[in-house]
């Protein structure tokens, strides 16, 4: 039987190098986090804060929120069949491994290249570290979350991943950006 191999959204595209305007140290780090587990996590009628209280004891996950009574786990290990064991429950769940893909943009013009494409406030007081929103940027559903004083994590669906990193790096360009 043959073993399959995940393949990134991005693979021959998002290759490691600097590019844009080469005034100093890039404004940008991109990176594509792969591969990862991302699983929806959605709370059951009645079960919500027993729910919250679940995934605040997971170690080793990030959990995000994704919507009212929504989250979204992601980890670098395998996270379905343990998710399902724990919070069977208290919530549905949905692997979301094969579906989505997960952008990093860190450096001191992250919030800048972002703001070109989202109207949310990105400023560290309205948007702090651990904080996620649904967004749209160049005409996708993003999902942000804020991973640090000057990161961020983007995930969106697949099928879209080849048309918004080109958008990215395009809104990238001004300040230099590197892939890693």
């Amino acid at each position: 039987m043959p073993e399959f191999q995940r393949v990134s959204a991005l693979a021959g595209l998002a290759k490691p190098g600097r590019f844009g305007a080469d005034n100093g140290a890039p404004g940008v780090t991109l990176s594509v986090r792969h591969p990862l587990s991302i699983v929806t996590v959605i709370a059951r009628k009645g079960k919500s804060k027993l729910l919250s209280e679940a995934l605040a004891k997971q170690r080793g996950i990030g959990v995000r929120w994704a919507g009212p009574d929504q989250y979204f786990a992601i980890s670098e290990g395998a996270l379905y069949g343990d998710l399902k064991k724990k919070l069977g429950g208290l919530a549905s769940l949905s692997d979301q491994s094969h579906g989505r893909i997960v952008i990093r943009i860190e450096g001191p013009k992250a919030r800048a290249v972002l703001a070109k494409g989202t109207p949310i406030d990105l400023h560290a007081g309205e948007f702090p570290v651990g904080k996620s929103a649904l967004t749209q940027m160049a005409h996708v559903g993003v999902h942000v979350t804020r991973v640090g004083e000057d990161a961020f994590e983007l995930s969106l669906f697949r099928g879209f991943a080849e048309s918004f990193w080109e958008w990215l790096t395009l809104m990238s360009e001004e300040f230099g950006y590197r892939v890693t």
